[in-house]
């Protein structure tokens, strides 16, 4: 009768012992994910700073709080740099621990930063420096007044830059070093740059947004003379309206 009294008692006195473990490993586990992340930012930190630091950019590198999304962590930073006068800030929404070829190179020539204008590091700002100059803002009203005689609203013009373009980075890269001789040393020259120079080469992308697509382009055809050479996305501001896509050489 001993025996059989003592079961319960045992099987309850386990279970107890087993939740105990589970908790403690759990603790454990967590314990050592925030080890983890806090030597992972660490790193990240430390390499970003150099980079810029190395590569000749002067500005100032902030970074975020890491995030934590399930079993993975967001990093994030903003960079600072005064150009003529005024802070610029770029945000940078996720950044990671550099690779072995990002870690080997700094971009500290003209010629190795034109090479490289699309590396997570430094591409926002050859995509402002381009989105923003006088020859893509004289572009969109171009788009802007060349829709509205074909009875298309435009909304919104977006610009990418080509993607591994030998005769683009040829010109990013004699561009650079033209700034770097006149002294342009505030962001290494880039906000510089203008669209107007680069009109004719190919590889752009453009994504035009209209007001409305499907009943004003529905049988026509549109009149794209004189636009320069890429690839052509028109959108409606309506997601139940279709897009349509054309080239130009």
């Amino acid at each position: 009768m001993n025996i059989f009294k003592q079961i319960p008692f045992n099987i309850k006195k386990w279970v107890s012992y087993l939740v105990r473990a589970f908790f403690a490993v759990v603790a454990l586990l967590i314990c050592f994910l925030f080890y983890f992340t806090n030597q992972e930012e660490k790193k990240i930190q430390e390499q970003i700073s150099g980079f810029y630091q190395e590569a000749g950019f002067k500005g100032d590198v902030s970074f975020k709080a890491a995030e934590l999304h399930g079993i993975s962590t967001k990093y994030a930073y903003s960079y600072q740099e005064g150009v003529q006068g005024k802070t610029v800030q770029f945000d940078f929404p996720y950044a990671s621990l550099l690779s072995k070829e990002e870690i080997g190179r700094n971009y500290d020539t003209a010629e190795e930063l034109a090479q490289h204008y699309n590396s997570w590091l430094v591409a926002p700002f050859f995509e402002r420096a381009f989105t923003e100059s006088q020859g893509f803002q004289q572009l969109k009203q171009e788009i802007k007044e060349r829709f509205h005689q074909q009875g298309l609203e435009v909304s919104e013009v977006r610009l990418q830059l080509p993607i591994q373009n030998p005769e683009f980075e040829n010109q990013l890269a004699t561009d650079l070093l033209a700034s770097e001789k006149a002294g342009e040393t505030e962001l290494r020259g880039i906000l510089t740059l203008d669209y107007a120079k680069y009109r004719q080469i190919k590889g752009f992308s453009f994504t035009i947004t209209v007001t409305s697509l499907a009943k004003e382009f529905e049988g026509k055809h549109l009149d794209v003379s004189g636009l320069p050479p890429g690839n052509y996305v028109i959108e409606s501001d309506s997601k139940n309206e279709g897009s349509y896509y054309f080239e130009i050489d």
